[in-house]
């Protein structure tokens, strides 16, 4: 089967992974080229309700009130990996094992995916291949001001973005369009890579 990246994208409740819930998902399948296949999106009715950041909601704008017709955690689970296999075309919940999860800061979202796995008890299907956008431009980032390069201000999404001429659309945090904009980054940065001479 050839190379697939699954970019990953999560809204919560607060910041706390087993305590705070996700309350949407945004993902991108992309193919070996990083090309996009297809884009998943999801509002998640909170488990735990009463544990709602103030904080939370003033970055991603999702009020409670917008959740009350949501999918339950355990629902949108099984639409997300039906979604997976039917465009992805993995026959199976072990094939999974082979997508590469990529995103902005990916331990977090991680930490709170694996967390709702094991609240709708279901075991963990992917692998623990994970392509971080944030390290990469730390790395990308080192290249360019050793060699007197103009760099990225930060490594915040917006700052990565900036620096390769893309933005977000929107004012608030969107799971979906971060998870495509953490494509589109990733995507011109493995592009620059191939560009870039040793001596």
């Amino acid at each position: 089967m050839s190379e697939h990246y699954l970019c990953l994208d999560l809204e919560m409740s607060g910041q706390i992974p087993g305590v705070h819930d996700v309350i949407q998902i945004g993902a991108v399948l992309l193919d070996e080229k990083f090309e996009q296949i297809s884009t998943f999106e999801s509002l998640i009715y909170p488990e735990n309700e009463a544990d709602f950041d103030p904080g939370s909601k003033r970055i991603h704008g999702i009020s409670r009130f917008e959740l009350e017709e949501a999918p339950s955690l355990e629902e949108t689970i099984e639409d997300l990996e039906d979604w997976l296999k039917g465009e992805g075309g993995f026959p199976s919940r072990k094939a999974m094992c082979d997508i590469k999860i990529c995103g902005q800061g990916i331990n977090n979202d991680i930490s709170f995916l694996k967390a709702s796995y094991e609240t709708v008890n279901l075991t963990w299907p992917f692998a623990y291949q994970y392509i971080d956008l944030q390290d990469i431009m730390l790395f990308y980032k080192t290249i360019l001001v050793a060699n007197g390069k103009e760099a990225p201000k930060g490594l915040g999404l917006n700052a990565i973005a900036e620096y390769l001429e893309m933005e977000r659309t929107r004012n608030k945090h969107n799971a979906l369009e971060d998870a495509e904009l953490t494509g589109h980054c990733l995507s011109e940065l493995f592009r620059r890579a191939k560009e870039v001479k040793l001596h």
